[in-house]
């Protein structure tokens, strides 16, 4: 890539420039991916079926603190990008600015509630007498370290922005080794339980944390960061424009909580501890869809500004196809050797869980089909600015239709219909996304900015 970052964005080959800001992130997601489940499986192998079950019932949380740091940054990314096409640098330097300061503050303020509140959130996260002690554990050390989870996770995405892809991408296979030797090092060989898979997390995200940061002190980056600012007005438009990422986050956190009283209910423990399971194969696939979505999204936002569609339209098609290589691959493990990956996470597990493991697989693949598509059209209209359909797209595929299904279908389907609900509602949701983009296609909305 040429010396100017931002020229190259707006000029440089279409295939050369999204794949030098794909490929980076999506390796980095896939190191996360992959210490996402190098962590289920030494919690599952060397904890148990309930230490699994209980990492499950605090998604909710997590998902809920991380929906408010991505609102944020997602809107800012995509501001701040359209600033740089526009040449407003001084703009864009505010907006970096003030994101990063919201999101450490709400950051630091949610924690701490979580903190004081914590056996009442154990309470309303659905724990039984068996998992509420392990749930406690593993949440008290996940909120005193949580602070570097979203700052850090804010900061890769202006660090991408900045144009510098590999930067953030080396913070995340940082973070991603440092979580996978203190695993070993606490779970396995320490025998320090969940407070020992809590606190490895904790620190991989001070690792990438660090990482991010000697970029905006090396005086490389282009964006400067500034305590003093006004305007903070914007920082309405921001999360505005970032909405529908908080609606992703918000509407897993629903989900996962619906989900868990559902399987705890008909199946026991052994029922939520099949879910994260699938939870965690889920999460395999949608983590390096997200790689290509949030690489396109700075890229769009900044021909946006720059007002080139023809360029939009061959970034957008790219990561779509990328997406589609990504599901269709999934789609082959869980057919060819589903048994194998259940079985990734059950050498301390039961059965019981393995069969209903089997069973959601069985009937949940197709999702991967569509969803990848879901998340980079809702990705591509956040960035070119219409946040409604974008969070239109998200609570559908997130919230909207999986609860929507998981009440319904079971009452003519019986349990299978618990495990078929996400896959019509990916497709359901698919449908939408069309409708949406025909109205949405990037020359009609660059012509409309005109």
């Amino acid at each position: 890539m040429g010396n100017d970052r931002f020229a190259d964005m707006l000029q440089g080959n279409i295939v050369a420039v999204f794949f030098y800001h794909a490929i980076p992130n999506v390796l980095g997601m896939l190191a996360i991916s992959s210490a996402g489940i190098v962590d289920g499986v030494f919690v599952g192998n060397y904890i148990g079926d309930n230490a699994l079950a209980s990492i499950n019932i605090i998604m909710p949380v997590f998902s809920l603190l991380m929906g408010v740091a991505i609102m944020f940054a997602v809107g800012g990314t995509v501001r701040c990008g359209k600033y740089i096409g526009e040449s407003k640098r001084e703009a864009a330097n505010a907006v970096f600015s003030k994101t990063l300061i919201t999101v450490s503050l709400l950051t630091l303020v949610l924690s701490a509630l979580g903190i004081l509140a914590l056996d009442q959130v154990v309470a309303l996260l659905g724990a039984d007498k068996t998992l509420a002690p392990l749930v406690s554990e593993y949440l008290f050390v996940l909120l005193l370290l949580l602070f570097f989870l979203p700052v850090s996770l804010t900061l890769s995405f202006f660090v991408r922005v900045d144009g510098q892809p590999l930067l953030a991408a080396v913070a995340i296979v940082s973070a991603a080794f440092v979580n996978v030797f203190f695993d070993w090092l606490f779970v396995a060989e320490w025998g320090m339980g969940l407070q020992g898979a809590a606190l490895a997390t904790g620190l991989a995200n001070i690792a990438s944390f660090l990482v991010l940061l000697l970029h905006f002190f090396s005086g490389k980056s282009a964006l400067k960061f500034s305590l003093k600012q006004k305007d903070w007005g914007e920082m309405t438009k921001v999360a505005y424009n970032g909405i529908s990422e908080f609606a992703n986050q918000l509407s897993a956190a629903i989900v996962i909580l619906v989900f868990n009283w559902v399987m705890i209910s008909r199946f026991g423990v052994e029922g939520v501890a099949a879910f994260t399971i699938m939870h965690y194969l889920f999460f395999s696939e949608q983590i390096i869809v997200y790689g290509f979505s949030d690489a396109l999204q700075p890229i769009v936002s900044t021909n946006y500004g720059a007002r080139k569609p023809e360029r939009i339209k061959g970034f957008l098609w790219l990561a779509s196809i990328c997406v589609m290589v990504v599901g269709v691959s999934l789609i082959a493990l869980l057919l060819l050797i589903p048994e194998q990956l259940a079985g990734l996470f059950l050498d301390n597990g039961t059965k019981a869980t393995l069969s209903i493991t089997l069973a959601f697989i069985s009937l949940s693949w197709p999702a991967f089909l569509w969803n990848g598509f879901n998340v980079v059209f809702s990705a591509y209209f956040t960035a070119i600015h219409k946040p409604l359909p974008s969070a239109f797209v998200a609570f559908s595929r997130t919230l909207v239709f999986p609860l929507l299904f998981v009440a319904v279908l079971p009452i003519f389907f019986g349990d299978n219909g618990i495990f078929v609900s996400f896959s019509i509602a990916e497709f359901i949701t698919f449908l939408l996304v069309l409708f949406f983009f025909s109205f949405m296609r990037p020359e009609k909305v660059v012509r409309e900015a005109l």
